[in-house]
Order: C-alpha cells, then structure tokens, then sequence
C-alpha cells in the first residue's frame, strides 16, 4: 500500500477515534496484544504530552493512536483519552457512519422511539439503517447500550460487506456464540480482525475505544487494500469481456454513432490486444462511404465529423487527408457547429484538441471557429448553480452533458480561471446529484451512459472516481454504480432490469450505445490509474 493509501484509510480510521465513550467493562484481544502490535510508519506524536492517562494506552494501541494524534485525527475529553471506555450503540454507528463515508442528509429511514432527530447521533444511525447496517430491536435502537464483541463482529462484517472466511484455528467458545453472530465470528477471526485469548474468542465481553480504533482499522485497511487489488482486477476482467463483446457485435465499424466510432475508439485506447485488421476495415469503410458522400458526412450534426476525428486519431491514422478529404474544414465553419446545440462545440472542442489539431481558415464562412469561441460557447451554456443541459435555457443541470462540457474544458482547466470556477461548480453539482448507490439519473431513469460520462470526466481532472469522497454515496464510488450495469457475456445495460423507462433501450436490455460508453468510461479510468494519457489526449498515439 502506498504511503498516500495508507494515510488516507488511517485518516478515517482515526477519526472514529474521537467519539466520546461510555463507562464499561472490557477485556483484550490476543491479535491486539504487545505481541502483534499496530505499526504506524509515521512521525508518531508524544502521547505523554497529550493525554494524562497515556501509560493506560495498550502497547498493540499505542503508535496507532500517537501517529492519529500528531494529524490532529483524535482527540481526547477533558485532556484524556479514555481507551479503556467502553462503546455504545449509538457511538460505534457514527465510527462506522463516518468510516464509510455514509450520507447523513438523507430523509428520515427510521421510526425507533428512542431516536430523536435532536439527538446527536441521529443522522448516523439514520444512514447506517438505510444502508442496511445497522437494525433495532422492534420500535427501539437502544442507542446507550454497549456493543460487545459478537455484536461488533456482526455489524463490521455486515458493514463492509465482506465474504465469510473461515478461521486457521477453530475458535473453542463459538458454542457460547449466538446463533446469528456465528459467521461473522469465524469470518473476522478468518480475517484476523479480531481473535481472543487462548483461541477463546469471549463474545459477550464489551469493547473498548482502543479496541475499536485497532479492529476499525484493520477493517478498513483490508477494505482498501481488497479494492486496489480487486477492483483493479475487477476492471481488467470487464475491459476483456466488453472489449470481446464489442468485437463479435460490431464485427464491421463504420461511421456510426452506434457500431462505429465509438467502438473504434474504445477499443484503440483500451490496451487491448486488437487484430490489426479490425481498424483496416473501418478505415476502408470510412474511405468508402467518403467518396459515396463526395466527403460530407452531414450537413448539420458536425458531431459525425468529430467522432471520427477522433477514432482515426486513436488508430494513428491522418484527419486532414482522407481519401483526399480534410475532415478539419468543417469544423471552420463555427455558424454551422453550434446549430447542434452545445453537443456542436462541445465534441469540436475534444476532436481538435485530441492531438492538438489546427483549424482551418476558410474564407467562405461568415464566423470563423477558434478554440476561444467554442469555450466561450460552452461557458455561456452553464446552468445557473452549476452544470450544464442539453438545452438552451434549461431550468436544470444533467449529468450526461455536465460530464461531456468538463472533458471538452479540462485541456484549460488549469489556465484558464473562468473555465476552472465553471468546472469546479460542475464538480460540485455532479457531486449532489450523485444518487444513493454512487449512480446519476437523466430523464427520470438510473442509466449507464450518465454515470460513463462523469466516470470519463473525472479522470481526465485526474480525480479518483472509486475513491474521491465527493463522489462515494453510503460506500459506493460512480465506478461501483457502472459495473453494477453490467452484463453476462460483456454488454452492459442502458437501464438495469428493474429500472425505470426512460426512452431508451428498454430496462434489462444489453444495449450497444451503453456498452460502449460504459467502456470507454472503463478504459477512461484505467488510464488514470495507470498514469497515462487521458481518454481523449492522443499524442501518445504515433
């Protein structure tokens, strides 16, 4: 785990740290003892200075809550740290409300008597409950009880989602282990995240603050180590199957929104091994219906000249001599780019600056484009409150377009001020409007395509979309939401079999135009992990 990684899943853990603990007994861990110790690798602060009671800090604890301290993490009450305390209900829902990054502004879930939206733990059990971590007993949540080792066991493992793992050493008490906490007892003593004494596990003994702190954060590092490694893996696996099925359905691309381009493009950027072959056939297509066309492809959707700019660009091949047609000219013409709306300038603005392509001068037009108009264009399209629409004057923002006018404006994004403040508002609109399980809806639906297309502008901002906590919702990242829409055999869905009809293809239903956004998005953020150039920056394309 890189030192970044490590401080950030350490940065949450240790916030759990300060919550304020109620009174109650306790006992040790073996796997928490001075024998298997919690190794900070950071400056660790002199806890003596800080805490009066720190010779009451475990050794196994020690660094853990030193390092957490030195960040100003933790805190202690009234110059102490208390680690011996023991966790209420209502406390260790806020450790876990706040380790996985949970929205605590949604609407009221529960009805539990004794919670109040007055009290302060409110908003944390609220969200645990509808992230389904957390349950009551009936019509209460007894929030001032205290969580013993089964129950933490339980609502950790439930939490994190994690599968159940069996332990190396059979756990001798798991007959005093209540029927229901059985399996999340032997998954975290599989995991290690908690043991006992002399393979005794003890599930009715409370736990402490520092005992919390330690099993919090071995949870979380395990989350974030398994979502480096398999969701690394995870993507890789989808890229190969999506890349197959898009190859055995559009076995012959030609210029086409659908079955052409994109595709093209996906799949030249992905990494992916591609028979060689496969881009000569579109290539001679594109030729082709050229010279059927006499070399105009579309005499106002100036997006089909775009689109393939850019797939013959991501293949290597020349933009401004195709069979002896400059596919740059049209795009001179900045009266005729705009008529499709803010798509026009939009996908002009990608094209040209894909490797960095001059725009022709044509006399013959009344408005020369410049880059400077097209920008200009994009900004003066904001929705008031940040984002953009599809229409002119549009009362609100939509993820679909607000994610395509940030990939068009990212190239000036550190530059050019006016186009920062408008991607940032963008950011911070996408942000709230980032539903519940990490997806966007447009026209009323959940669907693929939007969530690709925030997916492809983050990454091109170098902005994490698994991992940046502006863009998890109750745990689960926009990367999260996307897989989540895909299919057996490598397709994705428009909309996932259950969802809402929306205009498009029909919920539950493989769709090309989905599958190949989802794709592009995937290879979008690949790229970003990996350090290379970003979907749409081809100059590393020879």
């Amino acid at each position: 785990m890189t030192r970044k990684k490590y401080l950030a899943w350490l940065l949450v853990a240790s916030i759990l740290f300060s919550v304020v603990f109620t009174n109650g007994a306790s006992i040790a861990f073996a796997a928490e003892d001075e024998n298997t110790p919690i190794t900070i690798q950071d400056e660790v602060a002199d806890i003596s200075k800080l805490y009066a009671d720190s010779a009451s800090i475990s050794p196994w604890a020690y660094e853990a809550v030193g390092a957490a301290s030195n960040r100003f993490f933790v805190e202690g009450s009234n110059g102490k740290f208390n680690p011996k305390k023991a966790v209420t209900r209502a406390e260790f829902t806020k450790m876990l409300a706040v380790m996985l990054g949970l929205d605590t502004t949604i609407e009221q879930a529960i009805s539990f008597k004794d919670v109040d939206r007055t009290n302060w733990f409110y908003p944390y059990v609220n969200a645990a409950y509808k992230a389904g971590i957390i349950n009551g007993y009936g019509e209460q949540f007894k929030p001032n009880d205290s969580i013993n080792r089964e129950q933490m066991a339980a609502i950790i493992v439930r939490a994190f989602g994690v599968e159940q793992a069996e332990p190396a050493v059979a756990v001798e008490d798991l007959s005093s282990v209540s029927a229901w906490a059985k399996g999340d007892v032997l998954t975290v003593v599989g995991l290690e995240w908690m043991q006992g004494y002399a393979n005794l596990f003890q599930p009715k003994a409370v736990v402490t603050r520092e005992m919390a702190a330690v099993v919090a954060m071995r949870a979380y590092g395990h989350k974030e180590q398994s979502a480096g490694d398999s969701g690394n893996s995870r993507i890789s696996k989808q890229l190969e199957e999506t890349a197959a099925y898009l190859q055995t359905t559009v076995t012959d691309p030609v210029i086409a929104s659908i079955g052409g381009e994109w595709t093209v493009l996906g799949l030249a950027r992905s990494g992916v091994t591609v028979q060689s072959t496969y881009y000569e056939k579109y290539y001679a297509n594109v030729e082709r219906i050229l010279k059927e066309k006499e070399g105009k492809l579309h005499s106002v959707k100036y997006t089909e000249y775009d689109r393939v700019i850019l797939a013959l660009s991501a293949i290597g091949k020349r933009v401004d001599d195709v069979a002896g047609y400059d596919l740059l000219k049209p795009l001179a013409d900045f009266n005729t780019v705009i008529k499709q709306g803010i798509n026009g300038p939009i996908f002009a603005l990608i094209a040209l600056d894909s490797k960095a392509y001059n725009i022709p001068v044509d006399p013959e037009v009344k408005v020369q484009t410049t880059k400077e108009l097209l920008i200009d264009f994009i900004l003066g399209r904001e929705v008031a409150g940040g984002g953009w629409a599809l229409g002119e004057d549009a009362a609100a923002a939509d993820p679909d377009i607000t994610g395509m006018a940030i990939q068009s404006l990212t190239p000036y994004y550190v530059t050019d001020a006016k186009v920062k403040a408008a991607v940032d508002r963008g950011l911070a609109w996408l942000s709230k409007a980032q539903q519940a399980d990490g997806g966007y809806k447009s026209w009323g639906s959940s669907n693929a395509e939007s969530i690709a297309q925030v997916i492809v502008a983050l990454s091109g901002l170098g902005i994490d979309a698994a991992k940046d906590p502006r863009f998890v919702k109750n745990g689960k990242s926009a990367l999260d939401a996307l897989l989540g829409f895909s299919a057996k055999g490598g397709g994705f869905y428009h909309v996932k079999p259950g969802g809402i009809d929306n205009g498009g293809a029909k919920p539950g239903e493989v769709d090309l135009m989905a599958t190949d956004q989802s794709f592009y998005a995937l290879v979008a953020y690949d790229r970003f992990v990996n350090g290379h150039n970003r979907l749409y920056e081809m100059s590393d394309v020879a």
